[in-house]
C-alpha cells in the first residue's frame, strides 16, 4: 500500500469509496455530492490536498485536506473501503494529510465528526493527539464532534 496524490481519473473511486461508506452509518448530504463530484474545484483550487491510498493499482482509501484559513487545513473525507479496514490505511491516510499540512505551513488541522458512527476514527484521532473543542457552526448536519491539532 502506497499514499499518493489525487490526479483527475480517480474522482470516481474518491466518490465510490466516500459514498459507500457515509451511507452504512448516515445520510449523504447535498454537501458530500458536491464535494465528491467536483474535488478539484471544491478541494484542489482553493489549495487544499486530496491523499489516496492505493494498492495494486486501485484506490482503497481517501483523505483530504481542505484549506481552512491560511494557517489551517481541514481534514475531509477520510474514508477507507470496507474491504481493506482494520489494516491501519485509516491511520496511515491520517499521518500522512498532517504531514502533508506541516509541510504546506500549517499550524492548525480540525476536523468534524460524529460520536456514534465514527467512533474508531474519533478514537485515531485523539491517538495523534487532536483534542475536542466546542462544534462551531459548520455545513454537515451528521457532525456532533469538533476537534483540533495544534502544530505551532
Amino acid at each position: 500500500m502506497r499514499i499518493i496524490d489525487h490526479r483527475p481519473e480517480h474522482q470516481p473511486a474518491f466518490k465510490r469509496i466516500n459514498v459507500a461508506w457515509i451511507a452504512e452509518r448516515f445520510v449523504v448530504e447535498d454537501v458530500d455530492l458536491e464535494v465528491l463530484d467536483h474535488p478539484e474545484a471544491s478541494i484542489l483550487a482553493p489549495g487544499g490536498h486530496i491523499l489516496l491510498a492505493e494498492e495494486a493499482g486501485e484506490v482503497i482509501g481517501t483523505c483530504a485536506l481542505v484549506r481552512s484559513t491560511p494557517d489551517t487545513y481541514q481534514l475531509a473525507k477520510m474514508a477507507v473501503d470496507k474491504a481493506h479496514r482494520g489494516r491501519g490505511i485509516g491511520r496511515a491516510l491520517c499521518e500522512a494529510a498532517v504531514a502533508r499540512a506541516r509541510e504546506q505551513g500549517a499550524r492548525k488541522v480540525v476536523l468534524y465528526s460524529n460520536m456514534q458512527g465514527s467512533g474508531e476514527a474519533i478514537a485515531l484521532y485523539r491517538k495523534l493527539g487532536f483534542q475536542e473543542r466546542p462544534l462551531p457552526t459548520q455545513a454537515y448536519a451528521r457532525a456532533d464532534i469538533y476537534m483540533e491539532l495544534d502544530l505551532a
